[in-house]
């Protein structure tokens, strides 16, 4: 008898989770977590970019993620639907708004306005700094000296990417970054948010797919299926763009983030994200001709460094900072 889906796919995160716990410390797994996000999130602006300015809409590319990755994702919630804690339904109403189909229609309307560097700069690269802000103010939080520099180097480089666009306002890239910016801050509520939910990984990953996909199809269908581009793209880009925006985007990086931050703790999570711009510019410009300004790649060594430093990438010689100091 063939087993379930959501078996065989709880089966397979188990197994990776027990492989790489059996050889690697805890921090170091969460690290793994955190460069798949990075490597999937790096490629999105790219290809999102490429397809919104030339065959689908922000709607349509909403609709192919959600649709693959919440009918990948609908086995895996019923099959932890028992294990879910009190509460947690709820919960996961909220964080599939901060991290579902409104964060995504956001960045993805935006990079139709903006270059795919600056969606990889704003949306994620801002992220630390809004996560620790929240964490400060609300969740009495504290970071380090260090930790607080690599925030500030972070959340200046992403700035100095973005701030090219204040050059010419008449572009319209303005109205890309400013999407980019609101999406950075729902990220991060979203981050904090998720670390408090009690809700694990793959829970949250599910309840956000699957929430998101019968709450946006249905929207899709009414206003933007027959003025959107589905059925006049060339079959070789659906397919492509369901599995990238779907798969990886709709399914596995919502699983590998949320592991993450479930490991590394909110702040430490948002901080590795900050690598995105780095190979998001990086891709852009091999993917679109995009060329990199002096000041981008400035901007790109400041993040870098304050990835090294926010992360908690960077100790004492004494081993006195814990990989764990970001949990409540």
């Amino acid at each position: 008898m063939q087993r379930p889906a959501g078996d065989n796919v709880a089966t397979l995160h188990a197994a990776l989770d027990s492989a790489t716990a059996s050889q690697l410390p805890a921090a170091a797994v969460g690290i793994l977590w955190a460069l798949l996000t990075v490597v999937i999130w790096s490629a999105w602006p790219a290809y999102t970019r490429l397809s919104v300015v030339h065959t689908l809409t922000p709607q349509d590319l909403v609709a192919l993620r959600y649709a693959v990755g919440g009918a990948i994702l609908v086995p895996v919630l019923i099959r932890h639907a028992r294990a879910m804690p009190h509460g947690g339904w709820r919960q996961g109403l909220v964080l599939a708004f901060f991290q579902g189909a409104p964060l995504a229609l956001l960045v993805t309307f935006g990079v139709r306005y903006a270059p795919a560097g600056h969606m990889a700069a704003l949306s994620p690269g801002l992220l630390p700094m809004f996560a620790a802000v929240i964490g400060a103010v609300f969740l009495r939080e504290r970071l380090s000296l260090l930790r607080s520099i690599g925030v500030a180097l972070i959340a200046a480089g992403a700035l100095a990417m973005a701030g090219q666009s204040l050059g010419s306002l008449s572009s319209g890239v303005w109205k890309g970054d400013l999407l980019f910016v609101c999406a950075g801050l729902m990220g991060s509520i979203y981050a904090v948010r998720m670390r408090r939910s009690g809700l694990s990984a793959i829970s949250g990953a599910a309840l956000i797919g699957v929430y998101s996909m019968l709450f946006y199809l249905p929207l899709y269908g009414a206003l933007w299926l027959e003025s959107g581009g589905l059925r006049g793209a060339p079959a070789l880009e659906l397919a492509f763009q369901a599995l990238y925006q779907g798969l990886l985007m709709g399914a596995v990086s919502l699983f590998s983030l949320s592991r993450a931050i479930v490991i590394l703790g909110a702040s430490r999570a948002a901080a590795f994200i900050s690598l995105v711009p780095v190979l998001g510019t990086i891709i852009g410009a091999l993917v679109l001709g995009d060329r990199p300004s002096l000041t981008e790649w400035l901007a790109v060594a400041a993040i870098s460094l304050g990835v090294l430093l926010a992360a908690g990438l960077v100790y004492r010689r004494n081993g006195a900072h814990s990989t764990t100091d970001s949990v409540p």
